[in-house]
């Protein structure tokens, strides 16, 4: 009988602990409660863009929280790449991202949409608006080699100071490779080497223009060379 109430003492203090550490548990998560989300890093997006993409609110508990789900919410979102989040006890949830870094626009069906480094589109610009980054023509975002030369080119342009001062840049994609109208002015510039290319033209470019010689296109496919077509080809104004 000793051995029999001993064991059922220690049988009932296990039960009464695993209850007593469940119901702390319990009430526990409920003082852990997420009263403030505190985000960092957004400079596009607004706030309450970020909140609708989290998959969380205020009163989901802490301990509950998974981050996974707070970021599959958050990366929908084409702006947000990256995702950093900390749990600050006993209420907070950090968020720090990292947003898309635009890079071209993109122009097809006479509609613009703003792209990032990788090409993805990031949103649809509404209404009527000066192009205020170099503009990728009629490339179909499916075409990934396409929109990744043409980006490629972009930053080349976007790096070189020449370029800088442009009004207009506008990239497009021909069976021998890409193009640039710049200025209104037709490159033919084929695929690759695009610093070296342009580094060629900007080096003859002021002689061109010292001439006065009104240019048909620039061809900077063919290598070390620089083939300026004028619009009326008279003896001595082909260049190469």
């Amino acid at each position: 009988m000793a051995i029999f109430f001993k064991r059922a003492t220690i049988f009932l203090l296990c039960v009464v602990f695993i209850a007593a550490s469940v119901l702390g548990l319990k009430m526990l998560a409920q003082e852990l409660n997420v009263t403030e989300i505190l985000i960092s890093g957004n400079y596009h997006l607004d706030r309450e863009d970020i909140l609708s993409a989290v998959k969380t609110h205020r009163g989901t508990s802490l301990l509950k929280l998974h981050f996974d789900d707070v970021v599959d919410g958050l990366k929908q979102n084409p702006w947000i790449k990256k995702v950093a989040l900390r749990k600050q006890y006993p209420d907070k949830l950090v968020i720090r991202i990292e947003e898309a870094t635009p890079k071209a626009l993109l122009s097809i069906k006479k509609r613009l949409y703003l792209l990032d480094e990788e090409g993805s589109i990031l949103e649809r610009i509404k209404g009527e608006t000066m192009p205020f980054l170099p503009v990728i023509k009629n490339i179909n975002t499916k075409n990934r080699k396409g929109i990744a030369e043409a980006l490629k080119l972009v930053e080349v342009l976007s790096g070189k100071s020449d370029f800088n001062e442009r009004e207009s840049i506008v990239i497009g994609l021909e069976s021998y490779g890409l193009t640039a109208h710049i200025d209104g002015e037709l490159i033919k510039v084929g695929y690759g080497a695009y610093s070296e290319k342009f580094d060629r033209w900007t080096e003859l470019e002021p002689e061109i223009r010292k001439r006065g010689v009104p240019i048909k296109y620039v061809d900077l496919r063919f290598k070390d060379s620089v083939i300026v077509k004028p619009l009326k080809e008279n003896k001595g104004e082909k260049t190469s």
